[in-house]
């Protein structure tokens, strides 16, 4: 009979050896409280030491939610609580395994064997500069974001007055200014990658080139690469009178599965049907006419072999060609900055946040519209300076 499960929050059998002269190691499995049992570790000049505090890591990583949290808990216990606390928040695949890589790889590493009543300002601002320092300003804001959440359950539970992330230095953005194709420079990108495909298909290089078709329905819609590739047959209507495309799921790689297609786009709030312009809807005609073949996940841009396509694939495609056709600088997500800008300048900036999903037209003005540089022609106003 199988071995039965460790209870949560308990620990195997103990095991010690030694890794090399003067450091010994002690192991064990652990299973945390999201109910995975994972392999942990202490190493230390002997084995019992090694033991020892492999059993106060322990000891602390088991600590329940509660009134158990205190002041002289440590942040890798407080850690494990808080993780199983945001498992139950509906957040998107990709967000919950950045955050338990940054739990893993940076914090608990880091400030993990500090006690809560020692995550001072000081400590935690030297802690993000440090990591700014050695990783870059983006790591370091996502340091901050889950160690907020993990003091801010602290202080819930009264071990903090207050959370001290509140007053640590601000870790800048690294903003870089948006490019955008423009109309003329989006048709030669088409042209171009169209020309491509062709004498690759010519050539027997490619057994499936169309990346023109994807890149269409991008500049159709607006959407993210992983949404493209993610779109199934049902999710397009071509038999309305206005024919739509919704958008209902992404690509995202799970641990242990590979490909999958997530049960909604980027976040839960971001579904959206977009209407189609007559070149998205005579090229999915086209494809729904050919596609001879389905695929298990009826996916309208399955791979090659009929499987869901990983649009880490399709950007080194795509890498081959822009370099061919002198668009060395485009990618997947310069098509939705391209259907930003283009909306924002014809139709307003509330109708290029509403076509991206996005919560704010300030995110759609930031992030995903080109700007002009170029002021409005105020010649005839500013004239009155001179009037005598």
């Amino acid at each position: 009979m199988p071995r039965p499960p460790l209870q949560v929050g308990t620990w195997g059998k103990i095991s010690r050896d030694q890794v090399q002269p003067g450091v010994w190691r002690a192991m064990a499995r652990f299973r945390d409280f999201d109910g995975l049992t994972r392999k942990v570790e202490a190493r230390a000049a002997t084995g019992a030491k090694a033991e020892r505090q492999l059993v106060a890591s322990m000891t602390d990583r088991a600590m329940p939610a509660g009134e158990d949290i205190t002041a002289d808990t440590r942040l890798s216990a407080l850690a494990v609580v808080w993780w199983a606390e945001f498992q139950d928040l509906d957040r998107a695949l990709n967000t919950r395994r950045r955050y338990e890589d940054i739990k893993e790889g940076y914090i608990i590493p880091g400030v993990g064997g500090l006690r809560i009543r020692e995550a001072t300002v000081s400590t935690l601002d030297r802690f993000l500069k440090t990591m700014r320092t050695k990783h870059g300003n983006a790591t370091a804001k996502l340091c901050k974001t889950v160690l907020s959440g993990m003091l801010g359950l602290a202080a819930r539970h009264g071990a903090l007055d207050a959370n001290p992330l509140r007053d640590v230095a601000t870790i800048p953005t690294n903003d870089h200014e948006v490019r955008a194709l423009t109309l003329e420079e989006a048709v030669a990108f088409r042209a171009g990658l169209r020309q491509w495909e062709a004498d690759k298909s010519q050539a027997g290089r490619y057994p499936t080139v169309d990346m023109l078709d994807v890149v269409d329905v991008l500049l159709a819609t607006g959407c993210r690469i992983g949404e493209a590739m993610a779109i199934r047959w049902p999710d397009v209507d071509l038999k309305s009178e206005k024919p739509t495309l919704t958008i209902n799921g992404t690509i995202v790689t799970e641990k242990g599965k590979g490909l999958i297609i997530q049960g909604h786009p980027k976040s839960t709030n971001s579904r959206q049907t977009y209407f189609l312009p007559p070149f998205a809807i005579e090229m999915l005609l086209r494809r729904q006419v050919s596609q001879l073949i389905g695929n298990p996940y009826d996916v309208v841009f399955p791979s090659a072999t009929g499987t869901l396509r990983d649009p880490n694939n399709f950007r080194k495609q795509l890498r081959a060609a822009r370099v061919s056709i002198g668009f060395d600088w485009v990618t997947p997500h310069t098509f939705r900055k391209t259907v930003g800008t283009l909306l924002a300048g014809s139709e307003g900036m509330a109708v290029a946040s509403a076509q991206l999903g996005h919560s704010s037209e300030a995110v759609t003005s930031k992030h995903y519209v080109q700007k002009t540089h170029q002021a409005p022609d105020m010649t005839s106003t500013l004239q009155a300076f001179a009037n005598e």
